[in-house]
């Protein structure tokens, strides 16, 4: 495992108000805070300059910040988007950005958790929550209401595409792997490793962190159908 983990989930266009976007940003927040206890987790907005001020605690000023990062004309259709760096007190940090509430069939609507260990930390020290990988996916799962997700480094990322001739956008395995309730229900029975539903119906699939663990998944799920694109003719959030 590398150094940075990256937990990543992604759905459909699905139109939103900034207020309810930031409902989804406190769920999020809240979850991956609870899951760090007891140590506690400074948030705060992501700027290019300085220390971000810290994530206000309710909706109407997160949908606030929000609304400010997509000003845009067509945010209704391409969606808006936010980013929040959270710091622990071991020096580790997270950087977790957000983009939704798009009608787009062709624009990414993903929330995407980066995790690093402290800066200057010994070589092979973790990053913050990659201990809880499942709780964590399952966490941002359930926030946003998606379709797919997974927990990767760079080195099985590339792996796996490189293995499956995959484009970056298709749905994939990772040491973890979020499926929505359709696609849960393709999921062989005899797929190894452990599985944990989560509220709306998925499956949160723990493949270890064994490569060719996560590669003999991707050939499982892809062939029962678990692994399909949205199809864009027919947009919609979930597959």
């Amino acid at each position: 495992m590398s150094s940075e983990v990256v937990v990543k989930v992604s759905w459909g266009p699905r139109p939103e108000s900034p207020g309810e976007l930031a409902e989804r940003w406190l769920e999020a927040l809240a979850r991956l805070t609870q899951l760090s206890e007891p140590g506690p987790v400074d948030w705060r907005w992501d700027v290019e300059d300085g220390k971000g001020t810290p994530v206000p605690s309710t909706a109407e000023d997160v949908a606030t910040v929000i609304e400010a990062g997509g000003p845009e004309k067509d945010a209704d259709i391409v969606g808006r988007q936010a980013a929040v760096v959270g710091t622990w007190p071991d020096g580790g940090y997270a950087y977790l950005r957000a983009k939704g509430g798009g009608s787009d069939a062709y624009t990414p609507f993903t929330a995407t958790l980066q995790l690093f260990p402290a800066a200057g930390a010994a070589a092979g020290s973790r990053a913050p929550l990659t201990d809880r990988l499942p709780d964590v996916l399952a966490a941002l799962a359930e926030a946003w209401e998606a379709d797919t997700g997974l927990a990767y480094d760079r080195e099985l990322f590339n792996a796996v595409k490189s293995a499956f001739a995959l484009r970056n956008s298709r749905p994939r395995c990772g040491w973890v792997t979020y499926l929505s309730a359709n696609r849960a229900a393709l999921v062989p029975a005899d797929l190894p490793g452990p599985r944990r539903a989560t509220a709306d119906g998925g499956l949160v699939l723990d493949s270890g962190r064994d490569t060719d663990a996560v590669m003999a998944a991707q050939r499982a799920l892809a062939g029962a159908g678990a692994l399909e694109p949205l199809p864009v003719a027919e947009p919609r959030p979930l597959w």
